[in-house]
């Protein structure tokens, strides 16, 4: 009855000190599972399957396919969201990749359910001023995510033709453009500008 009684005080009249550390606890374990919610639900939403769930991306998804992103004799694999997603593993990446999520991400889910591009007609009409964006944006980021993969430090020279080694070796030394101005149509057709003209851009943002 003693151990009872004294059960039964604590919990009517709770000691400060148990009661402060009991709240602290809660919170910093109620803390950790909003994180790892939070972690695992925006890399879910990087999965190639939810990048192509939606029709606007029927045709870039086909474009994709083509390309060595997709296959090449390494196999090595380069999905949606490695090249159209903030990665690395830092603070500021993981801000960077929230404030894409929350941003590029949500546009296009806004324009998905408002039914912005019924048909790949409509989608490629507006597709020349799409890939501007996502080319400024890319540039704004020095092509990051590309040099999560490729790094120019790391190139072979002797195993590229000389025109690519010569233009790879300018740009080192004068760090005048960045990834995306000469290999913005590598995975997806470069759209033509609304006058018809060609323009060497990639599309699409995911």
């Amino acid at each position: 009855m003693g151990m009872m009684k004294k059960i039964w005080t604590l919990l009517i009249r709770p000691n400060t000190k148990i009661a402060l550390g009991l709240i602290l606890g809660a919170g910093f374990l109620a803390g950790i599972i909003f994180f790892l919610v939070f972690h695992f639900t925006m890399n879910a939403t990087n999965s190639m399957t939810i990048c192509v769930s939606c029709h606007e991306m029927e045709g870039v998804y086909e474009e994709y396919k083509e390309s060595k992103h997709y296959s090449s004799r390494t196999g090595v694999r380069a999905v949606c969201a490695d090249c159209h997603v903030p990665n690395g593993k830092t603070f500021g990446d993981y801000i960077d990749k929230f404030m894409a999520k929350l941003t590029i991400g949500s546009k296009d889910i806004y324009h998905h359910l408002i039914g912005t591009y019924p048909t790949r007609e409509s989608f490629d009409k507006k597709r020349w001023h799409m890939a501007q964006n996502v080319l400024a944006y890319m540039r704004s980021r020095d092509s990051k995510e590309c040099r999560n993969c490729h790094s120019m430090e790391a190139m072979n020279m002797e195993d590229q033709d000389k025109s690519a080694a010569r233009k790879h070796k300018r740009v080192m030394e004068s760090a005048d453009k960045t990834c995306v101005d000469c290999h913005a149509g590598i995975v997806h057709k470069e759209p033509a500008e609304p006058d018809g003209k060609a323009s060497g851009t990639d599309a699409g943002h995911k």
